[in-house]
């Protein structure tokens, strides 16, 4: 039986997101052009801006904008300087051109994170869950900020625990890091880690070794990444009713969409397989889908909100929620 999706609120920026609000979408602009998704890099501030305004008529509510890629099957690190310089530039500029625009840095290093609140940045997006760097939290919690916290592992557990498990298990290790560390209860949310992020223990960003290759790149032998992710995605209601924060999922062209097509679709043909996962993932709870295709997502998710106020309800009340949301009342 599906859940009840009724649950607290929480700010990111300026906006709330979670039990009665939209679903908000995350526009994706990556400074990074190591990043797996060609499409969504831009490589000059007046690109950036343009892709942003962009997004915003598309729909988009905030803008999350990445420096250095974290895809543990590629050679993608670079130093914080650089990570640095890819991306204050463009977060000044935004919010010079955008300044009630909401702004994610999609970073795990403290340093990174601090100048890019100090230009302007509302948010911090941290793939690591506040466990990559020491200092993160602090620094968040110091500006007075909204996170979203990840889930990621530090090391890989006893065998034998289900995916929705181990995600949820590491999202309560997060979300203890960013309240004893002094972040705002009401500035914290969640990502259940949609896209074969392995243990810390395991990720050649932090190990220094060579890009994980293979099925079990989560340190499990039962599951293979794809089925990993698939398996979360469909339990987005039970992880966001056992963690008790909104949830924010990012699923836009990642590798499960070409495993689940069953054929070879590089990122720039999972389009289509990233909408019906994004449809999919609201409908089982999603407050907030972060994507590369503001534009394409956005009606897909607004069907997919109208047609999860029906879930468990009978058809009269089914009926009167639907009036009311067609009706903006």
């Amino acid at each position: 039986m599906l859940t009840d999706f009724a649950m607290p609120r929480a700010r990111l920026g300026r906006l709330w997101i979670g039990d009665g609000e939209p679903v908000r979408l995350v526009g994706v602009i990556n400074a990074s052009p190591e990043s797996f998704f060609k499409g969504s890099v831009r490589k000059t501030i007046n690109d950036a801006i343009k892709a942003a305004e962009f997004m915003i008529s598309g729909g988009a509510d905030i803008i999350d904008i990445g420096g250095m890629s974290t895809a543990p099957y590629n050679k993608t690190i670079i130093s914080i300087d650089e990570e640095i310089n890819r991306v204050v530039p463009i977060i000044k500029a935004l919010k010079k051109e955008f300044p009630d625009l909401t702004v994610s840095i999609d970073t795990f290093r403290s340093r990174v994170a601090e100048a890019a609140l100090d230009v302007g940045a509302d948010v911090v997006n941290d793939v690591t869950g506040l466990k990559g760097d020491n200092d993160m939290a602090h620094v968040i919690a110091d500006h007075g900020v909204s996170v979203i916290i990840m889930a990621r592992e530090r090391i890989v557990p006893a065998q034998g625990n289900d995916p929705v498990i181990r995600t949820i298990d590491a999202l309560k290790e997060s979300l203890d890091i960013a309240l004893r560390s002094g972040i705002s209860e009401g500035n914290i949310v969640i990502d259940p880690g949609v896209g074969a992020w392995p243990p810390l223990s395991m990720d050649p960003l932090f190990t220094g070794g060579e890009p994980l290759r293979g099925e079990y790149i989560r340190g499990d032998n039962k599951y293979p990444w794809y089925s990993w992710d698939s398996i979360i995605i469909m339990s987005i209601g039970r992880i966001r009713n056992e963690v008790g924060k909104p949830v924010l999922v990012g699923i836009s062209r990642k590798s499960f969409l070409e495993r689940l097509m069953r054929r070879n679709a590089p990122p720039e043909e999972r389009l289509f397989a990233s909408i019906a996962a994004e449809t999919v993932a609201v409908i089982m709870g999603a407050d907030a889908i972060r994507t590369h295709n503001a534009h394409e997502s956005r009606d897909a998710i607004k069907v997919a909100e109208a047609l999860r106020s029906c879930l468990n309800k009978d058809p009269g009340i089914c009926n009167e929620e639907l009036i009311k949301i067609v009706k903006g009342k």
